[in-house]
């Protein structure tokens, strides 16, 4: 009985020149995908690191130990923000959408704080603040805006999905025409 030296990659089944996916080769595809998929989120910044980064830093009141510390305890928001962008949709996988309704209400939450504290370091070094009708206006965007894509999303296979359902209850309409 002879002995058939494998190659890397191969079986003793495997035609030649045939390649199979070790661990290793999905293990690499898998960090591949993950650094597509997050490295934009790098990117992505919260209210409050846009208006830090906007501040006029040529007013006096921008050089102020008051606003310098309004800036330094605004960067918890940076953190929370790239970690909503990961978690909810994670969150929303695993838990086959069940969990959307809460995590809707929690991201409006912190999407909300973000925005007062945005508006109140603004003030803290010089800059306009915003209402609360105006942040109101800007999470409630945000909130239809997500909600109308995953409903979009959702549109294109069937429109029977949690985010269809979602928008359909917070903006009315009927489920599509097409679905049986």
């Amino acid at each position: 009985m002879s002995q058939r030296r494998l190659r890397p990659h191969s079986t003793p089944d495997s035609p030649p020149g045939a390649r199979q996916t070790t661990a290793l080769g999905a293990s690499a595809r898998a960090a591949l995908l993950c650094a597509v998929v997050c490295l934009p989120l790098l990117a992505c910044s919260s209210t409050s690191r846009a208006t830090a980064k906007a501040l006029d830093e040529g007013k006096p009141q921008f050089a102020s130990e008051t606003c310098q510390q309004a800036i330094r305890s605004n960067q918890v928001h940076q953190t929370l923000y790239i970690g909503r962008l990961i978690a909810t949709p994670v969150i929303v996988v695993l838990t086959a959408g069940s969990a959307a309704p809460l995590l809707i209400g929690g991201n409006v939450a912190m999407d909300t704080a973000d925005r007062v504290d945005a508006s109140k370091m603004s003030q803290t070094c010089g800059g306009p603040g915003r209402t609360g009708g105006q942040i109101a206006t800007d999470v409630a965007g945000n909130a239809a805006l997500g909600a109308a894509t995953g409903a979009a999303l959702d549109g294109v296979a069937g429109g029977d999905g949690l985010a269809s359902r979602l928008s359909r209850f917070f903006f009315g309409g009927t489920a599509s025409a097409t679905a049986k």
